[in-house]
């Protein structure tokens, strides 16, 4: 008689030993043989399983993760890298994209909570700039807030590119800087504190979103949490920040109202490759129906859809929604 199998229900190492035994004894030895080797088949598509769906989640680079996934992936293996620590100083520590450790005020109620609980902020913006964005490119983020499109862009252009980020804010600022440094992008990305307007200022006061806790030191930048409502910062155009041309601008509410646009003409001119991306809100707009015909009157008209992907827009319809995403250049978008 052939010995009996071992219960499906005890473990492998179980049944292996059990195999072993069998394959070791002069009655069973042929047959032990046999189920050892079925055993060890076995284990070795488990292995190939475990690696496959390990690599899966070991996100190498965001670019690559969104080129091997939809969205439904792509938001899935972000949020199986969630981590959130709670510090001392009013700010949690979590982990962004699957990749990025970024410090985000525990106060804030807009951004921060994306970035703890769901690991990503605007899909659609993230997706486009990983397809649109290539290695050596030049970059300028205006109102940085703690860095997340900082992050993922200078992982885009990476070493032989540059990243200008801007943010006024001064807590907010102290926070872009430590996350900067804290993923070790500050030699790539180059953080100024101003706010980019149409004409330049030594002082300007301006709203705080966030405010942040006092210190010993520097306190003439430093306010403690909800205790201001504005702050100063210089101004600056992006014509007479630095010289040269830029690859892309991404420009956001705020700064439209500031007059970034205005401020940039120069930068547009001598910049024949250059793609605007623009957070247009029409009520937050002085004049939108004036602005959008200034623009169309340069650019082709597009936003950014849901989907990622930048489609051919008018004007009435920008006013009609009102709140969208719109991309600005010459060339055609990937």
């Amino acid at each position: 008689m052939h010995p009996p199998s071992p219960p499906r229900s005890i473990g492998f190492f179980r049944r292996l030993v059990n195999r072993l035994t069998e394959a070791n004894s002069s009655e069973g030895g042929a047959y032990g043989l046999f189920h050892l080797r079925s055993e060890v088949a076995r284990l070795q598509a488990s292995v190939t399983r475990l690696t496959s769906a390990f690599e899966q989640r070991d996100i190498t680079s965001v670019k690559t993760l969104l080129e091997s996934a939809d969205r439904r992936d792509f938001e899935a293996t972000v949020r199986d890298r969630i981590h959130t620590i709670p510090l001392p100083d009013g700010t949690v520590l979590c982990r962004v994209l699957g990749r990025y450790k970024m410090y985000v005020d525990a106060a804030d109620t807009s951004l921060a909570p994306h970035l703890m609980l769901e690991g990503f902020w605007q899909y659609w913006i993230t997706a486009f700039l990983c397809r649109n964005l290539d290695r050596g490119e030049t970059v300028y983020d205006l109102e940085a807030g703690y860095g997340y499109y900082a992050l993922l862009m200078s992982e885009l252009v990476g070493a032989e590119g540059r990243v200008v980020a801007l943010e006024y804010n001064p807590w907010l600022f102290q926070l872009l800087r430590r996350n900067l440094a804290l993923n070790g992008q500050d030699s790539i990305v180059v953080a100024h504190r101003i706010v980019a307007s149409s004409k330049a200022a030594a002082a300007k006061e301006l709203p705080v979103r966030l405010t942040g806790p006092s210190t010993d030191t520097n306190q003439a930048v430093q306010f403690r949490r909800g205790s201001a409502t504005s702050c100063i910062a210089p101004a600056m155009t992006l014509d007479g920040l630095e010289p040269g041309s830029a690859d892309l601008v991404l420009v956001s509410v705020f700064a439209l109202e500031q007059g970034a646009l205005q401020g940039m003409q120069g930068l547009i001119d001598r910049s024949s490759s250059l793609r605007i991306i623009l957070e247009f809100v029409a009520d937050r707009c002085p004049n939108p129906r004036d602005t959008l015909e200034s623009l169309a009157a340069r650019f082709p008209l597009r936003f950014i859809d849901v989907d990622s992907r930048a489609k051919p827009i008018t004007i009435d319809r920008i006013l009609e929604i009102g709140d969208l995403s719109l991309f600005l250049s010459k060339n055609e978008p990937r």
